[in-house]
């Protein structure tokens, strides 16, 4: 499957892995006409579930119902492998993502002014509501100016992953709104590369910024938006 859609087999695991989960123990939410939940979100469902399948079955319907979200669930999960003494196979890389998240959160409230939109702005989290999901959303008077979407270090960034990363930026930017996506000094190359194909398919209102947490943290822009 992975050849014939042209990707690394190791992009199908996660989806594979929720779809799986969901066939067992979510039957009725999968077949569902109109899916809108997100698959991180099953993950971490399927992740709860290894160490307590009661709360997995307390918190999991909420979930498919919209009544909890996955940020939630994550916070559940932890708490999960605190008093059960476990902890879940994989789960480093989703905590790495969401410290990441939160540095980098932190950071933009204490100084929204980085993010070059002026000094009167402030970041929020983006509601569960939002048409096109990002991290976080940056106001002025209550209207959104820009959304922010985070990503954390990851070993393979191939070039379809880049791709797609910058299609969701490009449906964010639809908005009128600039779209700002904050990565990692890690993504080493990668980096560059996600400024060339912005500039190479013309993504008007899509800026990459990378983010430093050492002691001197900062963001910095490492291309200008694309005119229409």
């Amino acid at each position: 499957m992975a050849q014939l859609r042209g990707v690394e087999a190791a992009s199908l695991r996660n989806p594979l892995t929720a779809v799986a989960w969901m066939k067992v123990n979510a039957p009725k939410a999968l077949e569902a006409d109109e899916l809108k939940i997100s698959m991180r979100g099953v993950l971490k469902s399927s992740q709860i579930s290894i160490i307590s399948k009661e709360l997995s079955k307390e918190l999991a319907p909420k979930f498919f119902l919209g009544g909890i979200s996955t940020r939630q669930l994550d916070i559940a999960l932890r708490r999960a492998e605190q008093e059960h003494g476990r902890h879940v196979a994989g789960h480093a890389r989703m905590k790495r993502a969401i410290n990441f998240e939160e540095e980098v959160f932190t950071f933009l409230k204490e100084h929204p002014q980085t993010l070059e939109l002026g000094h009167d702005v402030e970041v929020v989290r983006t509601g569960t509501d939002s048409l096109v999901p990002s991290d976080f959303s940056v106001l002025r008077n209550g209207r959104t100016v820009a959304t922010v979407e985070c990503k954390a270090h990851r070993s393979t960034r191939h070039r379809r992953y880049l791709i797609e990363t910058l299609a969701m930026a490009g449906l964010r930017a639809s908005g009128r709104a600039p779209s700002i996506l904050v990565v990692p000094s890690s993504w080493d190359s990668s980096i560059e590369e996600l400024s060339s194909l912005c500039h190479d398919l013309r993504l008007s209102g899509v800026r990459i910024a990378v983010f430093n947490n050492t002691k001197q943290r900062s963001v910095k822009f490492v291309n200008r938006e694309e005119m229409p």
